[in-house]
């Protein structure tokens, strides 16, 4: 639905406004913003995915394209902006998986998301090979999970061999809006350094490419990288036609997901810790340092010469969503009572330790989700607690690899669904012993789009100026001096619970089939148990 932003307001005759659209996991979001970068209207649409099997998480380019024109198109609508005063368009989405696409721009298969695991089997295979990891990790800045485009790309080609045959080249989330919008095929640094870009060198690296085991070939699939600020097309008339855009409306090149929030969230900005609470935990410093590491991933930002140092995992909103799930919670109203109980016990009373893992885990594969430490005096609101203490604690883990290398300014800047919970964001102050502060934007990455787009066109003076004169944060939350021991206990409690459970993770992992365990092995063969 669409909705007038909280600072609606006339706006003078020859005002120009800027469109950011924001292609997330599970929802699009399009977001018109005034001069002044205040939200005029905002649109939301599901963003489609399908589950046909077990691992797969993919979903159709078309169902994709429709939702964001629908978007647009009432985004637009509901503002009562004319759309020729609209002066650019910025695009964000999210970062890996694999969308293959002909020369003349039509899809070839569904879109593979991020959240596709269909190739644990590759990256098991990639990561057994200590000398080919090695060049990913320092050519391409970063580790590939079953979700990255290099081991997808390696399971097509075992399984689906005429699906790549078919491609002419390989894009990422927001590429596919933009080449809808423009027609135009290119990607950007902060996406291309996913997969095979030489993060040294800002190009291509046939090196990667081999050391992934991909054929030379597949360098074909590459497509030309632009700086995210450069107005690469204008929208075609058939795409004004669904979205109510004037056709020639500029379009430029667009960015990362986690990158467009860093700068909608102010912390685009060396020396800046953004943690994002959302499908990901996502906790980026931005940075010149060129160090790498397998616990984080070096990803290029806005230019080359930047970067957004980032450790991740799918530890935040899936774990709190099954855990809501699990205790028959199934509706806003509530989650909103379960979290206010949650929030009433007292701050250090002991709550079941959670490892959240339903999902994912940077620890492997393996690594399964674990509920420790429950009594028969403890209620739902105690278990919610203590998965949120779970998701936060990934925080911990996350930073803690980060901070070993980088520093950063306080406070931390959070965002992120969790974050609007005053009680998440408490215990994300507590864990960390820091101040933390909250972004007041709902959709910091649709601003960063539009910010990128507002400079691109002169509107802006520069990113590093908008996000100084427009983020606007919350008051500091600072860590209580009386959570220090309780949160000393959790912590340390949360690394002897992964140290003693791991061997029992990698002897199940053992126990199992060298194919797989029954339910993968029947996944590859695409059969649906």
């Amino acid at each position: 639905m669409a909705e007038h932003g909280p600072h609606s307001a006339p706006h003078e005759s020859g005002s120009r406004f800027l469109l950011g659209i924001d292609v997330g996991q599970t929802a699009v979001k399009a977001v018109l913003h005034d001069e002044r970068l205040l939200p005029v209207a905002v649109a939301r649409r599901a963003s489609p995915v399908d589950r046909p099997v077990a691992r797969h998480a993919e979903r159709s380019q078309d169902a994709l394209w429709a939702a964001v024109a629908d978007a647009v198109s009432e985004v637009l609508a509901t503002s009562g902006v004319d759309p020729t005063l609209v002066a650019a368009v910025g695009i964000t989405g999210h970062g890996d998986g694999l969308h293959l696409v002909t020369a003349a721009g039509a899809p070839v298969g569904p879109a593979i998301t991020a959240m596709d695991s269909r190739a644990h089997v590759e990256a098991a295979e990639l990561a057994a090979d200590p000398d080919r990891l090695r060049v990913v990790l320092e050519r391409s800045g970063q580790l590939p999970t079953p979700g990255a485009a290099g081991n997808l790309l390696r399971w097509l080609l075992r399984h689906d061999p005429e699906r790549v045959e078919q491609a002419d080249a390989m894009l990422f989330c927001k590429d596919v809006v933009r080449l809808r919008l423009t027609g135009e095929i290119s990607t950007d640094y902060s996406d291309a350094c996913a997969s095979f870009l030489d993060v040294g060198t800002a190009t291509w690296s046939a090196e990667v490419l081999d050391a992934y085991g991909l054929p030379a070939g597949l360098l074909r699939l590459l497509p030309p990288i632009n700086p995210s600020g450069t107005i690469v097309g204008r929208v075609l008339p058939e795409a004004a036609a669904v979205t109510g855009l004037v056709a020639g409306t500029p379009v430029v090149s667009g960015l990362h997901d986690v990158q467009a929030s860093s700068i909608g969230m102010g912390a685009l900005v060396p020396g800046r810790l953004a943690l994002v609470a959302g499908s990901f935990s996502t906790n980026g410093v931005t940075t010149t340092q060129p160090d790498v590491d397998p616990r984080w991933q070096s990803r290029l930002s806005i230019t080359p010469d930047l970067r957004i140092a980032m450790s991740t995992s799918a530890t935040a909103s899936p774990s709190f969503d099954w855990t809501l799930r699990l205790l028959g919670v199934t509706d806003a109203t509530g989650r909103d009572a379960l979290i206010a109980e949650a929030a009433a016990l007292p701050p250090e009373e002991p709550v079941p330790l959670v490892l959240p893992f339903q999902s994912d885990s940077p620890l492997g594969a393996e690594a399964s989700a674990t509920l420790a430490g429950v009594r028969d005096w403890h209620t739902r609101a105690h278990v919610l607690r203590g998965a949120l203490e779970g998701i936060v604690l990934m925080h911990r883990w996350h930073t803690r690899a980060l901070g070993e290398r980088f520093r950063w300014d306080e406070p931390i800047v959070l965002g992120g669904g969790l974050a609007r919970s005053p009680l998440y964001v408490q215990l994300v102050a507590n864990a960390l012993r820091a101040p933390v502060t909250v972004v007041d934007s709902e959709e910091a990455g649709a601003l960063g789009a539009a910010i990128v787009a507002g400079v691109a066109t002169g509107l802006l003076p520069s990113v590093e100026q908008a996000q100084h004169d427009v983020v606007r944060h919350a008051a500091a939350v600072l860590p209580t001096d009386a959570s220090a021991a309780y949160w000393a206990g959790v912590g340390t409690a949360f690394d002897e619970l992964v140290e003693a459970i791991g061997p029992w993770w990698r002897r199940r992992a053992e126990e199992s089939s060298p194919d797989g365990p029954a339910s993968e092995r029947d996944d590859r063969a695409g059969v649906e148990r």
